[in-house]
């Protein structure tokens, strides 16, 4: 299978759409039924990235007619009767009708099979901005730097789109970033904004990030988005996940500015009326209140042509592959980015094998002490709470903070959602529990 030349725009729609088959586009229910089968089989599953009851998320590969594979490429599989998952088709139709969004992943293919609604689309690389929270630590300068442009993001969804479509699961895992780029991912419960609504039909959302109408209270719009963005705010620059305590206590902490610590606390308003009005009267708070000149530190990079496409020589159709779109940042290069993981990875080696020394000798003292010390002359128990103290207390907390977090991260995905906290009483714990075997072991002879 050789591909043809790419097309242009013109050339690519001139005879309807080539990708975004979801509609009428065919008259026969069963022809369509049939064609959506063969579209179907045309991709080899990679891996399932994530399963749910109404969804099933999968990496997945295209096959050509000679064995060679064009991906990896991202397909979700929703349950119809769910009611989850028109957002994806709105996006699919408005990037088929030319538009190009900055922001948004390109929906590469969009059709039914029986009561499930098929999605194909664009593989995002890079971090979610827990990784890179976790990564480059809470700070001011990287909510300086991430916050504006998901601001642009959500703004994309808001004014892209009449009616506008309302996120309304916007965490820290549902946002992607490279060097050059920001994506925000998951529209499964995305929802178009109805005027005439009272409440939404279905209610969903990560609870952290959910504000109250999302669970009952009325129904979701533009707003609901900038409450889960005050929360992300919020998260930016602690790296705490916000819970009923942080809300009581009005969202205060050491690493909040007064300025900034209002606009969460505007933003999360329980009351949709008391928040602001849209995403663009946050972000301009939010600059306001962070000494930001927009035209300088932010740039959002807006294009209406649509991106190149190469089509195979296949009645079946073939998803496009363009760049990435490039949105500008803030270049902030820290050390630990510039030295390769293998590195990091024996440098952390050396460390525990350091650490195991120290409690290996702390160990050995204090079954063992050096005769005619004045150690030897205090009790068994004596010993071990003093050494376990010194290693605790002295050498523990330098090995830990000389660590690079990246291997780590890679091992356990999920810990750049934990506390900071509780990541410290987890390296205590361990360290308790590396003291006591290694004395018992002592004890023993071994």
């Amino acid at each position: 299978m050789s591909p043809r030349r790419p097309l242009s725009p013109k050339q690519l729609y001139k005879n309807g759409p080539a990708f975004c088959y979801h509609g009428s586009i065919m008259q026969d229910p069963l022809a369509e039924h049939l064609n959506a089968l063969a579209r179907d089989e045309c991709y080899r599953v990679d891996e399932v990235l994530k399963e749910s009851p109404h969804e099933t998320t999968e990496r997945v590969y295209f096959k050509g007619v000679n064995g060679s594979e064009l991906g990896p490429f991202v397909r979700k599989r929703i349950d119809r009767t769910s009611g989850i998952g028109s957002a994806y088709i709105s996006v699919c139709e408005a990037q088929r009708a030319g538009r190009r969004f900055v922001y948004l992943p390109r929906i590469i293919d969009c059709y039914d099979v029986g009561d499930t609604l098929v999605v194909v689309m664009e593989y995002v690389g890079g971090e979610t901005l827990a990784d890179v929270v976790y990564r480059c630590d809470p700070s001011l300068a990287l909510a300086c730097d991430v916050f504006p442009r998901l601001c642009d993001a959500v703004a994309e969804l808001h004014e892209g789109f009449d009616p506008p479509l309302i996120h309304r699961d916007l965490k820290p895992s549902n946002i992607m970033l490279s060097r050059d780029s920001m994506t925000i991912i998951d529209f499964g419960i995305t929802r178009v904004f109805k005027e005439d609504s009272e409440e939404d039909t279905r209610h969903f959302g990560t609870r952290a990030y959910a504000p109250p109408e999302q669970f009952g209270y009325g129904q979701t719009d533009v707003r609901s988005d900038v409450y889960a963005l005050g929360m992300l705010l919020y998260f930016c620059l602690t790296e705490k996940t916000p819970d009923a305590k942080a809300r009581r206590t009005g969202f205060a902490d050491p690493q909040i500015p007064e300025t900034l610590r209002r606009i969460i606390v505007r933003a999360t308003a329980f009351d949709p009326a008391d928040r602001y009005a849209s995403v663009s009267e946050l972000k301009q708070a939010f600059e306001g209140a962070s000494g930001m000149d927009s035209a300088a530190k932010t740039m959002s990079v807006f294009t209406s042509e649509p991106a190149t496409v190469s089509i195979p020589t296949s009645s079946t159709p073939l998803p496009y592959t363009g760049e990435t779109p490039f949105v500008p940042t803030l270049k902030r290069k820290r050390l630990a980015e510039r030295i390769p993981i293998g590195v990091g990875i024996l440098w952390d080696v050396v460390l525990v094998l350091t650490f195991v020394l120290f409690v290996w000798a702390a160990a050995s003292l204090s079954i063992t002490p050096t005769p005619g010390s004045s150690l030897s002359e205090v009790s068994f128990l004596y010993r071990v709470i003093g050494y376990s103290t010194v290693v605790i207390c002295i050498f523990a907390p330098g090995l830990f903070a000389l660590r690079d977090r990246r291997p780590l991260r890679r091992l356990f995905p999920r810990l750049p959602e934990l506390k900071r906290s509780t990541e410290v009483l987890f390296a205590i714990g361990g360290i308790i529990v590396c003291i006591v075997v290694f004395v018992l072991l002592g004890v023993a002879g071994i």
